[in-house]
């Protein structure tokens, strides 16, 4: 038998009060923090992974490896693609090209053409410094002193398939601006008043440039005749902005459009699939496992989408480590203060210190990005994905806000 003092028997019950504060730590606070609580909640899938950029742990981790629908949080992959394909610094260049002889009476004897190459910003109100495209082209055909075109304004688009919206979009979703889909040539956002979809936006383009030069005493006959073979001339190109700004108004504002133009800048002359194909390629030799990501589209706008949050956080901590990381991190918008995130943790100690890409769709709540430090430096990875809830958006959103508070104070 063995007997203790009882000052030995006082620093027992000590150590065992101590053990049993860090057991009950270990076995209660973990999972308040872990748990996200709105109405129904258990029938929800709620996928969360927080993690410690410094060590590589993750302090908060439920249900990490199971696919989950990402809605636009997808497109924090497609920005990375590009990154790593080293397209960041490039953009779209549409050339204005006259077909045929001006006569000595003013007359084009030919077309003029739209060397189009899908550029999504094309009078975008997203990029008003940009604009005046129309305005250039009626500018340069006045200047040749054209008065009359014989022939048609041409759109062409060759090397560009599969235009249009995603094959798996939802039919409803069709009807609307986000849903309008990519085209090689792309006008005003493809937005029609009401944020309705524009079904052919060449057309529309064709038919405002055509007003516009009549405004200019320029008629365009529209007669589509083979003039045979006829001289080719450049009358103007015009630039969009760098594909690293497209980026940060697309995850700012979730802009559909621009995610879908920039998964094509991997492959601007194929199909989407290949484009799909280059990028988990990408994925792959940046050491992430792009089996853990099923895509069909750039921006999130499927449902057939699925990734796991673990891989989200993987990618979100990989992007910071290369020499591009922080021009990853800056394509996201503060909580709190920009685009779709405005509203959240707004006015509260995380607004500014988080940055999040939001993702959304019927019954689907995403979020997935950084918490900084106070020089803007990430210090956490973190995703929160819920899928298949059935109360109002706004609880989901709450409960989030709340979560992460919780997690970060």
């Amino acid at each position: 038998m063995i007997v203790f003092s009882n000052k030995a028997c006082s620093l027992l019950r000590i150590l065992i009060v101590f053990v049993s504060l860090a057991i009950y730590s270990t076995a209660y606070s973990l999972p308040v923090a872990s748990t996200l609580v709105f109405p129904r909640y258990k029938s929800a899938n709620i996928g969360i992974v927080i993690r410690d950029l410094e060590t590589g742990k993750d302090l908060v981790s439920r249900n990490s490896d199971k696919l989950m629908t990402p809605a636009s949080i997808l497109k924090c992959v497609t920005s990375a693609a590009v990154l790593l394909a080293d397209k960041e610094e490039c953009g779209f260049t549409t050339e204005v090209l006259m077909r045929g002889n001006v006569t000595s009476d003013s007359l084009l004897i030919g077309d003029i053409i739209i060397r189009a190459v899908g550029d999504p910003t094309i009078e975008s109100r997203c990029f008003p410094e940009h604009q005046g495209f129309l305005d250039s082209i009626v500018s340069k055909v006045d200047k040749m002193g054209i008065k009359k075109i014989a022939g048609v304004i041409e759109i062409d688009s060759t090397g560009i398939v599969e235009q249009g919206p995603g094959q798996k979009w939802e039919l409803e979703d069709l009807k609307w601006s986000y849903g309008t889909g990519w085209y090689p040539l792309n006008f005003k956002d493809n937005s029609l008043p009401g944020d309705r979809a524009m079904k052919d936006p060449g057309a529309c383009f064709k038919a405002e440039l055509k007003e516009k030069l009549a405004y200019r005493d320029v008629l365009v006959d529209g007669n589509d005749v083979d003039f045979g073979e006829m001289p080719m001339k450049s009358i103007y190109s015009h630039s969009s902005p760098l594909n690293k700004q497209i980026m940060r108004e697309m995850m700012e504002m979730s802009n559909n459009l621009f995610a879908e133009s920039m998964l094509r800048v991997l492959r601007p002359d194929g199909p989407v699939a290949d484009a799909l194909s280059i990028e988990s390629r990408l994925l792959n030799e940046a050491g992430l496992d792009s089996g853990n990501v099923v895509a069909f589209d750039g921006s999130g706008l499927t449902r057939s989408n699925l990734v796991t949050p673990v891989f989200m956080a993987d990618l979100l901590e990989t992007m910071t480590l290369g020499d591009k990381g922080g021009l990853y991190v800056s394509l996201f918008p503060k909580v709190g203060e920009e685009g779709t995130v405005k509203n959240l943790l707004k006015g509260t100690p995380l607004a500014g210190n988080l940055l999040l890409k939001s993702g959304s769709m019927r019954g689907v709540l995403c979020y997935a990005g950084y918490k900084v430090d106070g020089m803007g430096v990430p210090t956490h990875a973190v995703v929160i994905m819920v899928n298949g809830y059935t109360c109002k958006s706004l609880s989901v959103r709450n409960a989030i806000g709340d979560y992460l508070l919780r997690v970060f104070k």
